[in-house]
């Protein structure tokens, strides 16, 4: 009789500084998946989203580092932040070369930068925390949704941004419970630290909705305009749509979001360590320091 797997609340995940850094290019940042085009373009525009937002994530967790009374859960903050500092660099080079691609979806990043300038600018310390476990909650999503059909990153695809996308869910996966731990470990699991936790999801499911709405706009029309000059230079068909996030969230059970207001809810209560494992099985080694990477793994 097999044995039940370990709760990943009462086992720590190993959270593993790993040492990324992908040879980007430009000439393949257009159409480097194979994914739908749509589906390809929202990870871009995501993309553009990931430098200021990785930055907020660390200076949220950072701030309350000194007040980690277990030193488990300090520790997983310090990787936590390690991590997100990564990405936030990774996707600041990969974006270089979108940006020289002239891809879809940079309007995205001047969005971000003023919404969390905003954050950081009215709300207090604890409600940019609450905050980051939300926006943490929707990149864990993501990450899962990404390492699931991770097998049509294989072939026909560009490795450097392949792999990005791939490392970066998985070290998502990896860290997603370290910021709502630390939130509940600051503030506990009471009524009042419930409540303000909703409130930074309402504020990020209002805002972002928002500001996705303004910036996918903004490259609509863009689009309305591109397509025309290209079918006259080389004779091309349909035009390409726009970024579309529904490709890339569409078939998850709504459950997935709305777990996130339970009283009781936890990150772990989704659990995908079969995908994290899986991912490490087929790329041993990948950013450890013996086995450093400069371009595809």
């Amino acid at each position: 009789m097999s044995e039940a797997p370990a709760d990943p609340r009462a086992t720590p995940i190993e959270i593993i500084r790993r040492r990324v850094r992908l040879a980007y290019n430009a000439a393949a940042a257009r159409a480097w998946t194979r994914l739908p085009r749509v589906s390809e373009d929202g990870l871009n525009a995501i993309s553009f989203l990931f430098p200021v937002g990785e930055a907020f994530f660390c200076r949220s967790v950072a701030h309350y580092r000194g007040r980690i009374t277990d030193p488990a859960l300090r520790e997983a903050a310090d990787q936590f932040i390690h991590q997100e500092a990564n990405h936030s660099r990774e996707h600041a080079r990969s974006n270089a070369a979108l940006r020289e691609a002239n891809v879809l979806g940079a309007e995205l990043e001047s969005v971000a930068r003023i919404l969390l300038g905003i954050a950081k600018t009215i709300w207090p310390r604890a409600t940019q925390l609450s905050i980051t476990c939300a926006l943490e909650h929707f990149t864990a999503i993501l990450a899962s949704r990404l390492l699931s059909k991770r097998l049509l990153y294989k072939d026909g695809t560009d490795p450097a941004f392949a792999n990005l996308w791939l490392w970066h869910a998985a070290e998502e996966i990896e860290h997603k419970a370290v910021c709502f731990d630390v939130y509940e470990h600051i503030f506990g699991r009471g009524f009042w630290a419930w409540m303000h936790r909703i409130f930074g999801m309402v504020l990020v499911t209002l805002t972002g909705a928002i500001g996705l709405l303004i910036a996918f706009s903004v490259v609509r029309v863009k689009l309305f305009f591109r397509p025309r000059r290209a079918a006259k230079a080389t004779g091309a068909g349909a035009a390409p749509s726009g970024p579309s996030l529904r490709n890339l969230f569409g078939s998850l059970p709504i459950s997935t979001y709305t777990a996130y207001f339970r009283r009781d809810f936890h990150p772990w209560d989704e659990d995908d360590r079969a995908l994290l494992e899986a991912w490490k099985r087929e790329h041993p080694g990948f950013g450890l320091p013996d086995h450093h990477h400069t371009a595809a793994a």
